[in-house]
C-alpha cells in the first residue's frame, strides 16, 4: 500500500501544471516557454549584435585595413559619416542599388509566376520540367556568374552569336564593358539565379488553392484570365507579399554576381551599395569608411524590414 501511494503521488506530480508549483517558484506557462527559449535566443542575439557593435565602433575610426591588423584604432570621429554623406558616389551607388533591386525583383517575380503557372498544370514530363526550372537555384552564385560572364562576352559569347545569327545586330556588343548594357547583363544573371525562389513559393500556393473555386468559375462561364485575377491572385496575395519582401532584401545584399561579372565597372556603372562596401574595405583598404557604409546599409535594410513586417502584419491580420 505505501508503494502504491508513492507511485500515485509521483504521477500526480508529473501531471501538475507549472502554475501549481509553490508560490515562490510559480510561473505561467508562457513564461516557462520563454525561459526555455532564452538560451537559444541569447546565443542568436549575441551572434547578430556583436558584429553590428563592432562595425559601428569601427565606423567611428578613420582607419585603414592594415592598421586594424596591427591593433591600431585611433581617436573616435564622425569624419567617415561626413565624407560618405557628402560623397556623390555614395548617392550614385544608392540610386543604382534601387534600380537593380526593383528591376531584378520585378522580372524575377513575373518569370517565377509564369513558370509556377506552367508547372501547376498536368503534362507529360512535369517532374523533369520542375527539376530543370528550379535548377538555377542550386547553382552557386559565383559559378552561375562565371557562366553568364562568358555568355555575354563581347567576342566569343553565345548571346552575341545568337543576335548576329538572327540579324538583330550587325556587330558584337561588349555587354560587360558598355555602361549602357552592363547593368542589364548583371540583372539578367541575377534574375536567372533568383526566379526559382518565386517559382517554388508560388507553386506551393497554387497547389493549396481548392479546385472547387475554379470549377465554380468554369460553370459560371468565367474565362481563364478572369479566373486568374479573381481567384489565383487574391489567394496568393500573402505568399506574394512574403516572397517579394524576402527577394528585395536578398537583392539589396547581393555582391557575388556583380563582383564576378563586372567588379562594379565600367566606371562604377554597376557598383551598388553592397559592392561599394566591399570595394572601400578590401580594394581601397579604407576599413573605417567601409564600416560606415555598412552601418548605413544596415539602417536601410532595417527600415525596409520594419516597413515590410508592418505591411504584412496589416494585410494578414
Amino acid at each position: 500500500m505505501p508503494h502504491m501511494v508513492s507511485m500515485r503521488d509521483r504521477r500526480s506530480w508529473r501531471n501538475r501544471d507549472a502554475t501549481s508549483l509553490p508560490s515562490r517558484f510559480s510561473i505561467s506557462r508562457d513564461q516557462f516557454h520563454l525561459l526555455l527559449l532564452a538560451p537559444a535566443s541569447l546565443l542568436i542575439l549575441s551572434l547578430i549584435a556583436w558584429p553590428i557593435l563592432i562595425t559601428v565602433e569601427l565606423s567611428l575610426h578613420d582607419i585603414r585595413l592594415f592598421d586594424i591588423l596591427r591593433g591600431r584604432t585611433g581617436d573616435l570621429t564622425l569624419d567617415n559619416y561626413l565624407v560618405v554623406l557628402l560623397d556623390r558616389q555614395f548617392y550614385g551607388a544608392l540610386g543604382r542599388t534601387v534600380y537593380y533591386v526593383l528591376i531584378s525583383t520585378g522580372i524575377a517575380f513575373v518569370w517565377g509566376m509564369a513558370t509556377a503557372l506552367v508547372l501547376n498544370e498536368a503534362f507529360p514530363g512535369r517532374t523533369a520540367a520542375r527539376l530543370v526550372i528550379i535548377s538555377p537555384w542550386v547553382v552557386p552564385s559565383a559559378i552561375g556568374s562565371l557562366v553568364w560572364m562568358f555568355l555575354f562576352d563581347g567576342h566569343l559569347g553565345l548571346v552575341n552569336y545568337a543576335l548576329l545569327s538572327i540579324g538583330a545586330i550587325d556587330r558584337p556588343i561588349t555587354f560587360l564593358v558598355d555602361r549602357h548594357w552592363s547593368m542589364w547583363a548583371v540583372i539578367i544573371a541575377s534574375v536567372w539565379k533568383s526566379y526559382p525562389f518565386f517559382t517554388i513559393m508560388l507553386l506551393a500556393g497554387l497547389q493549396a488553392i481548392p479546385n472547387q473555386y475554379y470549377e465554380a468559375a468554369r460553370i459560371d462561364g468565367a474565362p481563364r484570365w478572369r479566373r486568374y485575377f479573381d481567384i489565383t491572385l487574391p489567394a496568393l496575395r500573402n505568399i506574394i507579399a512574403i516572397a517579394v519582401f524576402l527577394s528585395l532584401l536578398a537583392s539589396f545584399r547581393e555582391v557575388e554576381t556583380i563582383l564576378v561579372m563586372t567588379g562594379g565597372g565600367p566606371a562604377r556603372a554597376t557598383e551598388t551599395l553592397s559592392l561599394m562596401i566591399y570595394n572601400e574595405t578590401f580594394q581601397a583598404y579604407r576599413a573605417g569608411r567601409g564600416a560606415t557604409l555598412g552601418v548605413i546599409a544596415f539602417l536601410i535594410s532595417f527600415a525596409m524590414m520594419i516597413f515590410g513586417f508592418r505591411r504584412m502584419m496589416k494585410d494578414f491580420f
